[in-house]
């Protein structure tokens, strides 16, 4: 099927490019037809005035009788006529050998051009198969890749949730008494059982997004009542290391149509990320109305809601913007980095934020802090229904 609109496209084209050879050749035929013209009219003339001049300036001086003169006019005449013949048929033999060695020549450039476009154009074609196929075996492969890690994470997580529950009642002591050491031990475990199991998560969240398999459900929510429900459960995290917490929810903020779990994710997120990186100062988190946003894709501004979280952290270097969004991607991976994580949480809040028809960006200064915006529509349309 896909090889016949290629065979009919090189077809035309072959076509097109011997009518435009034609109509090249043509204009050049009469080009040169034009230039050898005006050379045998310019012959002529030079020859005739030179031969009326100085024949009849011959003739005043041979003879002196009028009647002889008028008769010898006339055999001049003839001589004239006889040679300039002669010259126009000698000019215009050369002009015709010269048509023909020119088209002889353009004919055989045109068939060499027009036998390597159709096999330029047969390489492009196969060339552009060899690169589809390429295209649909990596796509068909990242399908794969997202099924398999989304597979392999719900599997992980049901044994890890195992961990983490049954290290919890041995840990409150429903098992019998534990020393204190054994105590520290088993948190440690559990400590280490949740920070893998939100690595999971976030594995199997990116993989559903990008399989195209995260369901979106929109519900109608507060929106103050779920930034303080996030609030409170980050305001821990945050304080512990010391730390300033600002929350500003601006008047009237009402309800939107959202997915309230992703826009709760996305928040947790953004505000995980910024205690991770300030050691000292603040982090701010913001909300407000922003009746002027317009989506992507869309002609008109949409109600919508501000989400601002900055901080005083180490901040981000320019060079480094751009991979920001990028998954499993550090920017201090390396030996000594000091920050844990597998970098998927920008990316899911990226991703997270396009599904609920809105963007996200950052301003950052290296040893300043970022901040982080997302702008999300508050009423989502019915396609994710």
């Amino acid at each position: 099927m896909s090889d016949r609109p290629l065979s009919v496209s090189a077809s035309n084209s072959t076509t097109t490019d011997s009518d435009r050879w034609s109509t090249e050749f043509g204009r050049l035929r009469a080009a040169v037809m034009n230039r050898r013209a005006w050379k045998i009219t310019g012959v002529y003339a030079v020859v005739a005035v030179l031969w009326i001049y100085f024949s009849d300036k011959a003739l005043g001086i041979i003879f002196q009788d009028p009647d002889l003169i008028l008769r010898w006019s006339v055999y001049k005449g003839v001589v004239f006529v006889l040679c300039t013949a002669l010259l126009i048929q000698f000019l215009i033999g050369r002009t015709f050998q010269a048509l023909e060695v020119s088209a002889e020549v353009l004919r055989t450039q045109a068939g060499q051009l027009a036998s390597l476009n159709r096999s330029l154009e047969a390489q492009v074609a196969d060339r552009t198969s060899e690169l589809k196929e390429a295209l649909d075996q990596a796509q068909s492969a990242d399908r794969m890749k997202s099924a398999f890690l989304a597979t392999m994470s719900h599997e992980l997580r049901t044994p890890l949730n195992s961990i983490i529950g049954f290290t919890g009642i041995v840990v409150q002591g429903l098992a019998g008494e534990l020393n204190d050491e054994q105590r520290k031990q088993l948190g440690m475990v559990q400590t280490s059982a949740r920070h893998l199991l939100d690595l999971i998560n976030d594995v199997l969240d990116l993989s559903k997004i990008e399989a195209g398999q995260l369901p979106i459900q929109p519900e109608t929510f507060e929106v103050a009542a779920s930034v303080e429900k996030v609030a409170n459960l980050m305001q821990p995290l945050i304080e512990r290391k010391g730390l300033e917490f600002e929350v500003d929810v601006g008047p009237g903020i009402g309800a939107m149509f959202s997915d309230q779990r992703r826009f709760e994710q996305i928040l947790l997120n953004l505000l995980g990320n910024a205690a991770k990186f300030t050691d000292t100062g603040k982090v701010v988190l913001s909300v407000s109305a922003d009746q002027g946003f317009r989506p992507k894709g869309k002609t008109s501004a949409v109600d919508a809601v501000r989400v601002t979280v900055a901080d005083t952290g180490i901040g981000i270097k320019d060079s480094h913007l751009k991979q920001l969004f990028q998954p499993f991607v550090q920017l201090d991976s390396g030996l000594t980095r000091q920050h844990e994580g597998t970098g998927l949480g920008l990316a899911i809040c990226e991703r997270l934020a396009v599904l609920l028809e809105g963007e996200i960006s950052v301003n950052s200064e290296r040893g300043r802090g970022s901040v982080f915006t997302v702008v999300l529509t508050r009423q989502l349309s019915g396609k994710h229904e």
